[in-house]
């Protein structure tokens, strides 16, 4: 294969049916379409090198993951460059003003702008199979507590309709084992009053301190109905029922989940670097090697990395006038992870936590003072990224002080 013989292929992809412009210099373009299926991607793929025969094929596709990304990246002679769905559209824009749209034309119009701008575009480089892992599992985690999170709020809903004595004991997480246990065994106040303290007691028995267990039992055996119509209560409870099951299958597909990625990440080559922050679970870090990826090339700068991450703000200007504005062209999950992360690192590490406390003492809200300190952060984990070195939290705080930094009247020693 001569790498030098590149043949530009544009496709339009959809969920089973996928379309194809093939550019070749001097000749008329080839089109056509394909299943998503094996045979039919493996057929298309031999058809084009008996046609370019010691060609490399590369490929523009609105997309770096999914089933065709699957099959396309096992040919050692295709090459994918994702584009991004809003440069495309902004590129289309140029031939189509009415806003027209149509699977070939969106083929060709991604053969031409590879073709045109391949040198500033970046080819697909897929992650080692570990840390392909460690992404899927904590993005399908993050789904599952989304979900719970969701029907959780629902059976808050529910109570508060005919059993609000079970939230007014104050559960932490409305998931809580023992807000579950007890709605599942007594569904309704007058079952549980009628079944006494010591049954009660068994249903909070391990889930607590005693004297914490004791108030609870207290609690519930003072508590007055807010209805007694039948009808209410048995429609009521049962779908607090169906939901509480719901719940204890969620907590324990999500243990699952915490395990299986506890025991995955401690075996990643980078490991030691992310361990070595000052805050954060298994899940966290997990997260973070996700986002960051194999690839020590992806960014070429912490500036580039904040953009990719949409914690960095877009500025717009033109002429006079100048814009700040919250980044959306991002993944969310990846902004998600670092904000998130500069949360949990208020806690746990001091400067952190200071240059939080000067942020808000500057009038910023909670949210946008985090997002300011994720984007501190990424410039730092960029670094012992890049350098393969575990973060050393004495170590900044002397640069700190070397430096005069003005957050060190914010760090209580």
């Amino acid at each position: 294969m001569n790498p030098e013989k590149t043949i530009i292929v544009g496709i339009d992809w959809a969920n089973q049916d996928h379309v194809f412009h093939l550019q070749v210099d001097g000749k008329k373009p080839v089109t056509g379409s394909f299943k998503q299926d094996p045979e039919d991607i493996q057929l298309l793929i031999e058809g084009w090198r008996k046609r370019f025969p010691d060609c490399a094929f590369a490929i523009a596709i609105e997309t770096s993951k999914g089933p065709l990304i699957n099959a396309l990246v096992n040919y050692q002679d295709v090459v994918i460059y994702p584009i991004n769905p809003a440069a495309l559209a902004n590129y289309r824009k140029a031939f189509a003003h009415g806003g027209g749209k149509n699977d070939p034309s969106d083929a060709k119009l991604l053969a031409d702008f590879l073709q045109h701008y391949r040198q500033q575009l970046k080819p697909l480089r897929r992650d080692e199979p570990i840390t392909r892992e460690l992404a899927a599992l904590t993005e399908d985690r993050r789904r599952l507590v989304d979900q719970r999170t969701a029907i959780g709020n629902e059976l808050k809903a529910v109570l508060k309709r005919y059993f609000p004595a079970v939230l007014e004991l104050e559960p932490a997480k409305i998931y809580a084992d023992f807000l579950l246990r007890l709605v599942l065994k007594y569904p309704t106040l007058a079952a549980a009053q009628r079944a006494g303290k010591v049954r009660l007691r068994k249903v909070f028995y391990g889930l607590g301190k005693a004297e914490k267990i004791e108030a609870r039992v207290e609690q519930l055996m003072a508590a007055t109905p807010l209805t007694d119509d039948e009808t209410t209560l048995r429609v009521e409870s049962r779908r607090a029922v169906a939901l509480c099951e719901l719940l204890q299958t969620y907590n324990q597909q999500i243990d699952k989940y915490d395990k299986s990625i506890k025991e995955l990440v401690v075996q990643h080559q980078d490991y030691e670097i992310f361990e070595s922050l000052p805050a954060g679970s298994h899940a966290t870090q997990a997260r973070l090697i996700a986002a960051l990826g194999d690839d020590r090339s992806r960014y070429e700068s912490a500036e580039s990395l904040q953009a990719a991450s949409g914690i960095a703000p877009l500025t717009t200007q033109s002429g006079q006038q100048r814009f700040v504005s919250s980044r959306w062209a991002c993944s969310k999950f990846m902004k998600q992870t670092f904000h998130e992360f500069a949360g949990l690192s208020i806690k746990g590490c001091k400067w952190a936590r200071a240059y939080y406390a000067m942020q808000r003492s500057k009038g910023k809200s909670s949210q946008v003072a985090t997002r300011a300190l994720a984007y501190k952060w990424q410039r730092i984990l960029f670094s012992c990224w890049q350098s393969r070195t575990p973060y050393n939290d004495e170590h900044y705080m002397n640069r700190l002080r070397a430096t005069g930094s003005p957050l060190l009247s914010f760090i209580e020693e």
